[in-house]
């Protein structure tokens, strides 16, 4: 019954959540809309002190995934990403990982300790996170080659690593 339950209110908040992002502007395309929008850009310091700008990574695959340390799905889905990002960078995988930890210590220790070997941006003010109207966490946006967003996630279940390198290799063919 608590099971439902929470099934139907994630489906609520999941179509809340669609709306805003289409009433925003910012992106209407998520798994099967009908145009790609460009990903919002943005300039983000990195846990080593670069500023890292996505238009800049036009011609990559780019995943942006924006976590906390708090999150415990984020815990769960950055060594995969770390792994992900180590099979297929060679091939023109970029993975991003935007924190929104007001603390950067935070940041930098839980990094440290998953061995994270992408870039981890920070973003304590919510300035990336407000960008792409981040309300749940994990989200992570698939960008295209083209600068598009392809695909859109939320949480981070056990069909989600098998989705995220079938949508990864399919764009890298492009």
């Amino acid at each position: 019954m608590r099971k439902n339950r929470l099934k139907r209110e994630r489906r609520v908040w999941l179509a809340i959540f669609l709306l805003s992002l289409s009433l925003a502007g910012n992106i209407d395309h998520a798994e099967g809309g009908s145009k790609p929008q460009h990903a919002a850009d943005f300039t983000a310091k990195s846990l080593s002190g670069e500023n890292i700008k996505l238009s800049e990574l036009r011609g990559k695959v780019v995943l942006v995934n924006f976590w906390a340390t708090w999150c415990t799905p984020c815990k769960k889905e950055l060594p995969y990403f770390n792994r992900l990002y180590a099979k297929y960078k060679n091939v023109g995988l970029k993975v991003l990982g935007v924190n929104l930890d007001k603390v950067r210590s935070k940041a930098v220790r839980m990094s440290s300790a998953m061995g994270l070997s992408f870039p981890v941006l920070l973003d304590p003010a919510g300035r990336v996170s407000g960008l792409y109207r981040i309300r749940s966490m994990p989200t992570t946006y698939v960008v295209a080659k083209d600068g598009t967003v392809r695909h859109i996630h939320w949480g981070f279940g056990p069909d989600e690593p098998a989705r995220y390198e079938a949508e990864i290799r399919n764009l890298l063919k492009e």
